[in-house]
Formats: C-alpha cells, sequence, structure tokens
C-alpha cells in the first residue's frame, strides 16, 4: 500500500508539476501575446510613420514642381532681358546712324544754304537708308527741271511729304536742303 501511496503521491506530484509548468506555458501565452500586441502597434507605428513619409514625399515633389517652375520662369525672365537689350543695342546702333545721317545733312544744309545761283553746286543728303540719295540734283537749276516722278523720288528718300503741286513740292525740298528760295 505503501507503494501505491507513493505512486498516489508521485502522480499528485507529477500532476502539481504539469499544473505549475500550464502556469508556465500560460503566462508565457500571455507575454507572447502582449508582445504581439506590443509588435502589432509598432507595426500601426510604423505604417503611420510611411503615411508620413509618403505624404513628405508629395510635398517634396511639389516643391520641385514649384522651384523647375522658377526656374523656368528666372530663365525667361533671363531671355527677355537678353532681348530687351539686344532691342536696346539695335535702338542705339539705330539712333546713332540715324544721328551719323542728320549731322552730315546738316553739314550738307550749311553748305547749300550758301548756294545762292542756280549753277552752284549742291551737296548731297544722305537717305532714311543712311545712302547718299540717288539722282540728287547737282545744281539748283537741276532741281527746276525735275519732272513729278523726280521729285517724288528724292521727297520719300528723305523721309518728306509728297503731296502738292510739283512747285510746291520742289519749294518743301529746296527748304529742306538748305537752299536759299529762289535759286535754280
Amino acid at each position: 500500500m505503501a507503494a501505491l501511496r507513493q505512486g498516489q503521491l508521485d502522480l499528485e506530484q507529477r500532476v502539481v508539476e504539469v499544473q505549475q509548468s500550464l502556469v508556465k506555458v500560460t503566462q508565457s501565452l500571455v507575454e507572447v501575446k502582449q508582445g504581439l500586441v506590443e509588435v502589432k502597434q509598432s507595426l500601426v507605428e510604423v505604417k503611420q510613420g510611411l503615411v508620413e513619409v509618403k505624404q513628405s514625399l508629395v510635398e517634396v515633389k511639389q516643391s520641385m514642381v514649384e522651384v523647375k517652375q522658377s526656374v523656368a520662369e528666372v530663365k525667361q525672365s533671363q531671355l527677355d532681358f537678353q532681348q530687351g537689350q539686344a532691342d536696346i543695342l539695335e535702338h542705339l546702333q539705330r539712333f546713332e546712324a540715324d544721328s551719323s545721317r542728320r549731322d552730315k545733312n546738316n553739314i550738307a544744309r550749311l553748305i547749300n544754304h550758301n548756294a545762292t545761283r542756280g549753277t552752284t553746286s549742291l551737296e548731297p543728303f544722305y537717305g532714311l537708308n543712311g545712302q547718299l540719295v540717288p539722282d540728287f540734283p547737282r545744281t539748283g537749276a537741276d532741281i527746276g527741271r525735275l519732272n513729278s516722278d523726280a521729285i517724288n523720288a528724292l521727297l520719300v528718300a528723305l523721309g518728306l511729304e509728297v503731296t502738292g503741286t510739283v512747285a510746291v513740292r520742289k519749294e518743301r525740298f529746296k527748304r529742306y536742303i538748305g537752299l536759299v528760295t529762289g535759286a535754280g
């Protein structure tokens, strides 16, 4: 009976040990469950972090688009500025050419002002194109012999009106070139 009792005690001790093991396993399962909950919570935080990263990437891409737009605007402004400089340079060159033409014509006008006789040589003028006016009359008398088409061609070359009678147009031409009215 002692062996039975001993067997029973051994069995009871084994049951206690199994129960203790079950408690330990249950505690371990609780700890694992708690660990899984923490892992789940960490995954949620990671997902939230990824959402924030994606949002930041979208903002960075938007900023890059804005920067590219700004660069394009700056480049366009540079092109506009360069075009403006080229336009100014062209205007200055035209102004210089026009000033040179005007200066030459003013000198010719002074010289022609001294031509009091119809046979005195005239100083030719420069036209709007900066070149000597073709078929410019050599003397005041030559002006008197010009026909309507010839006087019109001279007036147009100098940028003057072509209205009025031939006589009015010849007087306009004479005054413009500095010729004393009546010479020729």
